[in-house]
């Protein structure tokens, strides 16, 4: 881990987290940085992309979400939804600008953010909800975008990588069910949640990981997926651990990131491990010195660069080539 990394996840160490969360504190981290400050802590969203605002006529609640097309492109493109992280509780459209402006310029794709609902207002399955009503509605309605419905990946990193998981597992159902319903070409997970049981090696050993501690993460979940009450869903189920899922045949192309000073780096690895042994094409990337959420802080942490570097090259291949 760099300084400057060590330096950035030295104050996030310091932050609090009241339990149950007041809804100050709350409102304080889920507020969007000013756009110029976001481009210069985070980086800058690329020059030659659009951004539109807009919210989906999804029911029963509408999606708000962030299209980023770009200029220098015609006819129709790629379709990419993008699910961002934040533990279920946090995140927000404008935290996911560099990576899905980046992504919309370089790959030469619309790419969509979706800005689900989020706990612990609701809980699970709400934010899945959000992210399954909007992935089927931009299904549905690509050509009204200028989109390839037929070209379409979806990304998701750490929550939104869990939930960018459970989508790719319900389309595939919902293809087998009907051959004639869209469906996806290929998916990208960036260090997801896949097992919120955190009973893997990694969440044992890297309990004081910087970013993401072992009580953090317990804290998320409490958020999440409250125990105890007449319609709790349990750590292992699948609807909220895709992981636990009995079945990941049949699902498109994975290109799955992991980090290594992550306690969720084996939620990531074992994914991939499942979906390996399913006959699912899947391409996985370690970065050993990476902290949960590097993605994400591209100023302060090089391996961002090298991470997009195989975001885009996933996404132009599974697009660009039928089989993927």
């Amino acid at each position: 881990m760099n300084r400057r990394t060590r330096l950035l996840t030295a104050a996030n160490r310091r932050v609090p987290r009241p339990d149950p969360p007041t809804a100050s504190y709350l409102r304080r981290g889920r507020g969007e940085l000013p756009r110029p400050v976001s481009r210069l802590l985070l980086g800058p969203v690329a020059r030659g992309v659009e951004l539109v605002d807009q919210v989906l006529p999804t029911s029963p609640y509408a999606v708000p979400v962030r299209l980023y097309r770009p200029r220098r492109t015609a006819g129709l493109l790629p379709l990419v939804v993008n699910l961002h992280g934040g533990g279920f509780v946090f995140g927000n459209l404008t935290g996911a600008d560099w990576l899905c402006g980046q992504l919309a310029d370089r790959a030469g794709a619309l790419v969509v953010s979706v800005d689900y609902r989020l706990a612990p207002e609701h809980p699970a399955p709400g934010p899945y909800e959000d992210a399954w009503a909007a992935t089927c509605w931009l299904l549905d309605h690509a050509l009204e975008l200028g989109a390839d419905a037929g070209r379409a990946v979806i990304v998701g990193e750490s929550a939104g990588g869990n939930l960018a998981a459970l989508v790719t597992l319900a389309l595939r159902d919902r293809h087998r069910a009907d051959p004639a319903a869209p469906g996806l070409r290929g998916q990208v997970l960036v260090y997801p949640s896949t097992d919120l049981t955190m009973t893997s090696a990694s969440a044992t050993a890297l309990v004081d990981a910087p970013v993401l501690s072992r009580t953090a993460i317990e804290w998320y979940g409490r958020q999440y997926v409250p125990q105890g009450l007449p319609h709790s869903i349990a750590l292992d189920d699948p609807r909220v651990s895709p992981l636990r899922a009995t079945d990941h045949a049949d699902l498109p192309p994975a290109l799955v990131v992991a980090a290594g000073l992550d306690p969720l780096r084996d939620d990531a690895l074992g994914y991939a491990a499942a979906l390996a042994r399913s006959g699912v094409p899947v391409r996985t990337v370690l970065y050993p010195e990476a902290v949960h959420g590097f993605i994400s802080i591209p100023r302060f942490e090089p391996a961002a660069a090298q991470a997009l570097d195989e975001v885009v090259l996933h996404t132009v291949d599974v697009t660009t080539h039928p089989n993927g």
